[in-house]
């Protein structure tokens, strides 16, 4: 009986090593061809954010915001399960905060500069993913003197 309820053990043990392990070692990241992607604006015209809070200060903060027709070459990875990402390196103007949202299909979602957020998951079943993103970016305009280029590029991670 005690081995019985020891085997039992280990296999939960197990179980949930196995719930609460890192990815799969196997599964790779890499860096999407966007090349496609087209934004419908050259440059995202800004502004100063509007004065909020009861004793109305202006805000420090500039947002812009754009349209943007995204085309990812995905075929590299057809036929094939995948997580893809959309990535913001840290910028020199300090935190930038996004948001966009989609047509559906890709998913909607937000991000500081430093991360990524997941915009797909599951089978890769076509050679191109595509959607049209509307998109919306705010920064400290104190830190942000000259036309920033924000350098936004999608991952996939593949098992």
């Amino acid at each position: 009986m005690s081995a019985h309820l020891l085997l039992a053990g280990c296999r939960i043990v197990w179980v949930l090593a196995a719930l609460f392990a890192p990815e799969d070692a196997a599964a790779a990241t890499y860096v999407v061809d966007d090349s496609g992607t087209i934004p419908y604006e050259a440059q995202a015209p800004t502004r100063w954010r509007t004065a909020t809070g009861p004793n109305r200060q202006m805000s420090s903060e500039i947002e812009g915001a754009a349209s943007v027709n995204v085309r990812l070459n995905v075929q590299p990875w057809q036929n094939r399960n995948g997580r893809i990402y959309l990535a913001l390196p840290q910028q020199p103007i300090g935190v930038v905060n996004v948001e966009w949202a989609t047509q559906g299909r890709l998913l909607p979602g937000k991000l500081q500069s430093g991360e990524r957020t997941l915009v797909f998951a599951g089978p890769i079943r076509t050679a191109f993913l595509e959607d049209n993103l509307a998109v919306r970016v705010v920064a400290d305009g104190r830190r942000v003197n000259a036309t920033q280029r924000l350098q936004f590029h999608f991952e996939i991670d593949v098992d």
